[in-house]
């Protein structure tokens, strides 16, 4: 039986994925003091000893991008044929991916973190109004065109390999054979490199179902006036499993597509609700300002050091990020890459960078405006609750300030859960995909597969909460895996644009242009109705 399984999926690679980051997640339980110290050790690895070289490479990955979509190599296709999904679906699925359940809770967090913390920019003086704005600033920054390109620099590679090579091996060992050759990518270097972003993916999206469950706890605690204990997160991890289960296991195309489209529409709904209900003029001008400091100061933001205060706020925050969307990018970039049959390069370029920053920047606008104008009549103090560790309880404090406050929370409830049921389906998915063997094009993973992966995405989150696990430290361990990732992305990508100057380097614009034009398919003509003697002819067509 096990032989069986292992010619159809990689065995030993999933089991021992599991297993590492189980006996981590004891290991920092059993050790939790120890454990603190060397978490804080591999955070000031990652962030400070290579944090100058990450920021540039980051920044060079956003320019690389940009000049890739405007040459004469944006007009390749993936694929001759109309885009597999429309562009809203397809856009709000890359955002559900991308983001997820992050996306909700941070948007009601971080510009606190920055109120208090943001360095000056242009010799400005931090007073509590500019800090208002610049904090506005960064977390537009932070979630903005660099978060997206980190996402989008593994979306290409992923997407030529299955669209253009018609290759079905959707695993991130199987794009190193275009630099490293077939014998290192199917060797134990592949199986390093499988290892690192099962690792990466199932490490990051624990993390991200465990703050997030808490946070919706607490919002269903104060719905229902209960408390908010570990039975509860439990109840809604269940519960969201149960959600994106049901969606993995219908497929992309029935499942995740209908879940993000509904899902735009309620997250307009929560949006529109509090901008009118809030100071809607204050709110507006918060979102146009800081979109001002933030194309003003963007090269800046990127590339700021602090070399001479060396306060460790570039480290702490714009380093961390980079690192953190890095982490996240592999998976991302396979899902994204799967659905994006169709689209040329500039399309999916142009719409991480532009529509995903685009949709952060409004969703993190509107809330954080409404908080800030909360702050400053003195009815919530965002800043202070972070300082005092409720972190979890902003959200809610957040909604209750509204009319109607009821609505509002069970709105946010639902859109929380939908984001972190699309996140985990698309993990899912691509876990399922790396660890299924000779996956044909356009087909998708064993539905066995992706329940398994379903069942472990939910198992695991619980078990770091009821053992006590610091949070904090399993991140930076994961995290680590950032700096090889890091190596990986250039190989991959050494390997994407060696083919695609093989192929269409010696076309000009107009010959790719055609050359991925969209084949219609040819219309079956419609049979006339059969006669008598037609009748068997016309049944075994049918």
């Amino acid at each position: 039986m096990f032989k069986k399984a292992n010619e159809q999926y990689e065995v030993i690679l999933m089991a021992l994925s599991i297993v590492i980051i189980g006996v981590l997640v004891a290991l920092i339980a059993m050790n939790p003091e120890q454990s603190i110290v060397i978490g804080g050790k591999v955070m000031y690895v990652l962030t400070h000893t290579f944090g100058s070289i990450t920021q540039f490479i980051a920044f060079g990955i956003l320019i690389f991008l940009i000049a890739l979509a405007m040459t004469k190599y944006g007009n390749i296709r993936f694929g001759n044929e109309k885009p597999q999904f429309k562009t809203k679906s397809w856009v709000a699925m890359m955002f559900f991916t991308g983001l997820g359940a992050g996306t909700v809770y941070w948007a009601f967090l971080e510009w606190g973190y920055h109120y208090t913390a943001a360095p000056q920019l242009e010799g400005a003086a931090v007073t509590g109004d500019y800090a208002y704005e610049l904090s506005t600033a960064y977390v537009f920054y932070d979630w903005g065109p660099i978060a997206w390109a980190m996402f989008c620099i593994f979306v290409l590679p992923f997407a030529y390999h299955y669209h253009i090579k018609k290759d079905g091996e959707l695993r991130l060992s199987a794009l190193c054979k275009y630099t490293l050759g077939e014998k290192a990518a199917n060797g134990w270097i592949g199986s390093v490199v499988n290892f690192l972003f099962v690792f990466a993916a199932v490490g990051s999206i624990c993390i991200s179902a465990g703050t997030s469950a808490s946070t919706i706890a607490e919002a269903i605690a104060d719905l229902f006036h209960i408390n908010a204990t570990f039975g509860l997160m439990v109840g809604i991890l269940i519960g969201t499993a149960l959600i994106y289960s049901v969606s993995s296991l219908v497929g992309i195309e029935k499942g995740m597509r209908k879940i993000s489209d509904w899902n735009v529409y309620f997250c307009f709904a929560l949006l529109i609700f509090i901008l009118i209900a809030g100071h809607t003029q204050f709110i507006i001008d918060g979102v146009v300002n800081g979109l001002g400091i933030l194309g003003s100061e963007f090269t800046r933001m990127t590339l700021f050091t602090d070399p001479a205060a060396q306060t460790s706020y570039p480290q702490d925050w714009t380093v961390f990020y980079i690192v953190y969307w890095l982490v996240f990018g592999p998976f991302t970039g396979l899902f994204v890459a799967k659905i994006s049959k169709g689209r040329t390069i500039r399309e999916i370029v142009l719409n991480m960078l532009v529509t995903g920053s685009a949709g952060c920047i409004v969703f993190f606008g509107i809330v954080t405006g409404f908080q800030q104008g909360l702050r400053m009549d003195g009815l919530l103090d965002v800043p202070q609750m972070l300082i005092d560790g409720q972190g979890p309880q902003i959200a809610t404090a957040t909604l209750n300030a509204l009319p109607f406050s009821k609505f509002a929370i069970i709105l946010y409830l639902v859109v929380i859960i939908l984001f972190l049921a699309t996140t985990l389906d698309a993990t899912s998915f691509t876990l399922s995909s790396t660890i299924t063997r000779n996956l044909g094009v356009d087909k998708e993973p064993g539905k066995l597969m992706k329940g398994a992966w379903c069942l472990i995405l939910v198992a695991l989150p619980i078990v770091i909460s009821y053992i006590g696990t610091d949070i904090g430290t399993l991140k930076a361990v994961v995290l680590a895996t950032g700096l090889p990732l890091i190596i990986i992305m250039f190989i991959i990508n050494h390997g994407f644009l060696k083919n695609m100057f093989e192929d269409f380097g010696g076309m000009t614009k107009e010959e790719i242009v055609a050359a991925c034009a969209i084949v219609e398919e040819e219309e079956v003509p419609e049979l006339d109705e059969p006669g008598p003697e037609e009748g068997t002819a016309s049944e075994g067509l049918e």
